[in-house]
């Protein structure tokens, strides 16, 4: 989050300019739209909402992917304040627009150009205000990350950026990833926005398998609030610059580096994610084991993090494990009830259908009077096991969306 990744070589052939254009509006006069340019033959992958009403933009990237056996892009767009989303055939028209401008700037097919948006829904976005400021956009003289994810910032209380350097072959690789997000986050994506760049020499069918791949642990395992925006995108870029022989197999051993430190990236912002949830204090993470599936357990982990009750037992540390219990139940998976054993940090609660006899509620509670959390859960039905992250509910939660339009 401190990182100074400004001086890149590695990425130097990627530009990067910002600009303040006032669709966000701010106290500050913050940046508000984010313009990315690569050279040609880039390559590109993504995941998105699966919003039943996802944005005009979010549209339109799907489309760019399908388009092509191995989509290429020279430019990202990306604009803060205005989501874009739930805008009829103008919002549409809107990205059209943008995107044509583009792809007449850069002298490339429109299906090159790919754009994000987040912020309000059911407003207009200005697609003159969008060009008219591209149009005294300069680059930074190397890439700046900082601003870069400064400008894609909504709520956000700060900038989140994640740096890997890893190996291929004897190539030094280079991950760089930014991200927006702090409410309407649930799994499916979330109203978050993540851009990661590389260096290497991929090809978008590799991009693609490695982000469905990482995603699943990632940004598909964080809750803030368990509402699924509009608008989410996550797209994985490469500029093929790196001096190894290209990789045309997932399960090349080559690979291995790189796919630990991308799924790093990836949890890195997602977490940064959850730790910047509206109004939090806690973050919490919550393992489920002894389940019949992964996804069962994952379906238990979010059904016990996406609770009201236990979100706001934690967040005014209190102990209340019979809410974890409720939560456990109503997640409509199969779980002993006499082999449930939950743990709040090392404390062991329950045992054998009832409260632990060593349980001291005085330790619990000084756990959870910690900034990070953690809540074991075993089901004691098989071996499966899942990881979810998320924070607590507060009444600064309620203020900032109470707020959020006026």
């Amino acid at each position: 989050m401190k990182q100074d990744l400004t001086n890149n070589n590695l990425l130097n052939d990627i530009k990067v300019s910002t600009i303040y254009s006032g669709i966000k509006q701010t106290q500050n006069n913050e940046d508000d739209i984010l313009l990315i340019e690569f050279e040609k033959n880039s390559a590109i992958a993504g995941v998105f909402t699966q919003s039943l009403t996802s944005s005009a933009s979010v549209n339109q990237c799907k489309k760019n992917l399908a388009s092509y056996k191995e989509p290429c892009v020279r430019a990202i767009l990306v604009n803060s304040g205005n989501a874009n989303a739930f805008t009829g055939k103008k919002g549409k028209e809107t990205v059209l627009k943008i995107s044509k401008y583009l792809s007449i700037k850069l002298n490339c097919n429109i299906n090159e150009i790919y754009t994000a948006s987040t912020g309000v829904i059911g407003e207009q976005l200005d697609s003159n205000k969008i060009i008219d400021n591209i149009k005294l956009m300069t680059p930074f003289k190397s890439p700046d990350w900082v601003r870069a994810a400064t400008a894609i910032k909504t709520t956000d209380t700060f900038t989140k950026i994640s740096k890997r350097i890893c190996k291929i072959e004897d190539s030094e690789i280079e991950i760089v990833g930014i991200a927006k997000g702090s409410g309407m986050i649930a799994p499916n994506m979330s109203t978050m926005l993540g851009f990661i760049f590389t260096n290497a020499n991929l090809s978008s069918k590799i991009l693609q398998k490695l982000i469905l791949s990482s995603n699943h642990k990632t940004f598909n395992s964080i809750t803030v609030d368990s509402d699924t925006s509009t608008s989410d995108t996550v797209l994985l870029t490469a500029t093929r610059k790196a001096n190894h022989k290209p990789i045309n197999n997932f399960t090349d051993s080559r690979l291995n580096d790189f796919k630990k430190n991308l799924s790093s990236v990836m949890l890195e912002l997602a977490k940064l994610i959850v730790k910047d949830g509206e109004g939090a204090s806690k973050f919490i993470t919550i393992e489920v084991t002894g389940a019949t599936s992964s996804k069962s357990a994952k379906i238990i982990a979010f059904s016990i993090a996406n609770s009201p009750l236990v979100k706001t037992a934690i967040a005014g540390e209190d102990a209340n494990w019979g809410r974890i219990i409720m939560a456990i139940g109503k997640s409509g998976q199969k779980a002993d009830r006499d082999k449930i054993k939950i743990y709040i940090g090392d404390e062991l609660v329950t045992k054998n259908g009832m409260v632990y006899k060593d349980y001291s509620e005085l330790r619990a509670t000084e756990h959870l009077k910690q900034a990070n959390i953690y809540i074991k859960i075993d089901v004691g039905v098989g071996k499966s096991n899942a990881t979810v992250y998320t924070c607590d509910l507060t009444h600064r939660y309620i203020e900032i969306n109470a707020d959020y339009r006026s």
